[in-house]
């Protein structure tokens, strides 16, 4: 074993990253070659000088510290921060520091990495995830997030919120008479304009080709028709494009959001059928009020239904969908999806009528017919665990936990093959309450999924501290991925934080061979999709599940 300066400086000069030793008087005695490079100095620039003697007073007694906690814990002592070097550049250094001994005293063996860039690509990764690579506003993803948050505060009545939904009126014209660079320049300065016009702290969003959305907080003075006739002004001003003069024009939908307010889906709802009504004649606002929406005495019948069939069961079934291992397609596992067939109002989709069971107060009572029916069909399914969403309105309610453990009971179906799938900005925007919830579920077992992944990296800290099981990657960049760099990023980056974090990463909507090997060359674990099958009756479970070809399995190279 090296116990002398002489034999360690052999082997430190061999490593290809900056090395360097301090005494316990945190005195450097050794720098490699790579660390004078990486540092700009030679040896008789720092040898026999302590930290103070060469750093700022600050930053020399955070490394001094550094030194005595790895002298006092003979542990590794690993930190990352930002510096900045010689020549002024910020950079990003993880350094790592251990205790030996070298001629019978103690010393300090450190490593220093620059990992700026990959913080730099990390940060670049969850810029995407979030915002319009276009315009650089939020994204649709981010928006909800958002979104689910204001609705949680307007439900508690400590906050008022005004959601405007914009249509550009005219803006294929300019597409075909200027072309398409052009038509981009002025997606951008509308979105500049729209950012300027409004807080720091509301959310302009671009959410599809011409289609931008407003998030207004109320600051105590919410003016939702002073911000419409801002917006119609905004887009109404002339745009500088490629050396012309564009105009357009828009439309608003706009949706206040109250006590009343449940679901963030059904909010987007009022305000995309208050937009259809405001395009009618373009160039001007509406504001949804049940009277304009045309859909609302058919969204009574169905609440009306759907309270009937919970009470009696009729029509009411449920679908499974397999979930297969990357490596080798097989299955194992299925998730549990609602369907109803009602006598008159026919197919009703599950958007629909699980909108109007949170709305209502009926998602309880849907949620835990889900569970309990979908617990007593896994008994007599070998080997194969089966997933559950769970709304974010089910988190809210305490007796969530008991009723979970209750089904179980009663079906007895062991905790471990029940996992919870529950969406991301539910997490994010759960309560102290909730999250308790979950932990103790976790105990006794059951697994935690966090569904349509994609603006997690605001989350991480959450996600340690749950101790998800998984992370299901949603299918908007799934399906993208192997033709669109900013998807592949994306499902590559969360690849590689399941991996550290210990995580099972899923990507569902697989629907090709090429998303396929995309998925699981980049790491994903588990894969969902028509690719393998769509979701079936119960009847068709042992088919499905017996029936899919294997896939060949992965070999390392070499």
């Amino acid at each position: 074993m090296i116990q002398d300066l002489a034999g360690w400086s052999k082997v430190l000069e061999l490593m290809p990253t900056a090395m360097f030793v301090r005494d316990a008087s945190h005195r450097w005695v050794f720098v490699n070659r790579i660390g004078c490079e990486y540092f700009g100095v030679t040896p008789d620039d720092v040898l026999g000088k302590t930290d103070a003697d060469l750093f700022p007073p600050e930053q020399a007694e955070r490394f001094a510290h550094g030194d005595d906690a790895a002298l006092r814990g003979h542990e590794v002592i690993e930190t990352e921060e930002a510096v900045h070097d010689r020549l002024g550049r910020a950079r990003t250094l993880l350094t790592r520091k251990t205790c030996i001994e070298l001629d019978g005293k103690p010393h300090v063996l450190a490593s220093v990495t620059d990992i700026s860039e990959l913080r730099e690509t990390e940060a670049h990764v969850r810029w995407l995830a979030c915002h319009d690579a276009l315009t650089g506003l939020s994204n649709r993803t981010a928006l909800f997030s958002r979104l689910d948050a204001a609705v949680a505060r307007a439900a508690e009545g400590t906050a008022r919120s005004a959601l405007f939904y914009l249509d550009l009126d005219g803006f294929k014209k300019v597409n075909d008479t200027y072309g398409h660079l052009a038509g981009d320049e002025l997606l951008t300065q509308f979105g500049q304009r729209l950012r300027g016009a409004v807080g720091l702290n509301d959310v302009v969003a671009r959410i599809g080709g011409d289609e931008f959305a407003v998030l207004l907080e109320d600051s105590g003075d919410l003016d939702v028709d002073g911000m419409a006739e801002t917006i119609l002004s905004l887009a109404a001003t002339p745009f500088d494009v490629l050396a012309a003069k564009a105009f357009v024009g828009t439309s608003i939908g706009v949706v206040t959001l109250g006590r009343e307010a449940v679901a963030s889906g059904e909010m987007a709802r009022k305000a995309d059928s208050a937009l259809y009504e405001a395009k009618k004649r373009r160039n001007r606002y509406t504001i949804y009020t049940d009277a304009l929406d045309a859909s609302l005495a058919h969204r009574r019948e169905v609440e009306t239904a759907l309270e009937h069939a919970l009470d009696s069961g009729e029509g009411l079934s449920l679908h499974y969908q397999p979930l297969v291992r990357a490596v080798d397609g097989t299955v194992i596992g299925l998730e549990a999806l609602a369907r109803w067939r009602h006598p008159t109002l026919g197919v009703v989709p599950p958007v629909q009528f699980v909108a109007v069971a949170e709305e209502t107060g009926l998602i309880g009572r849907l949620g835990e017919w889900v569970l309990r029916t979908a617990c007593a069909r896994m008994r007599g399914v070998d080997d194969l665990f089966i997933a559950v969403n769970v709304s974010a309105v089910q988190l809210r309610d305490d007796r969530f936990a008991d009723t979970v453990m209750g089904i179980l009971a009663e079906t007895r179906l062991p905790a471990r093959r029940l996992e919870l799938e529950i969406t991301e900005t539910a997490i994010v925007n759960a309560d102290g309450g909730a999250v308790r919830l979950l932990k103790r579920l976790r105990k006794a077992g059951v697994r935690i999924s966090l569904d349509d992944f994609g603006t997690g990296y605001s989350s991480l800290t959450l996600l340690k501290d749950l101790d998800v099981d998984k992370v299901k990657i949603d299918r908007s960049f799934v399906q993208m991925a192997p033709l669109a760099e900013d998807s592949a990023a994306i499902v590559r980056a969360v690849s590689n934080l399941g991996a550290a974090l210990g995580l099972c990463v899923v990507a569902e909507g697989v629907e090709t061979e090429a998303q396929r090997q995309f998925l699981r060359d980049a790491g994903c674990d588990e894969l969902q999709g028509y690719l393998f099958s769509a979701a079936v009756p119960e009847d068709r479970i042992e088919r499905v599940t017996g029936l899919l070809p294997p896939v060949p399995a992965l070999h390392s190279a070499g």
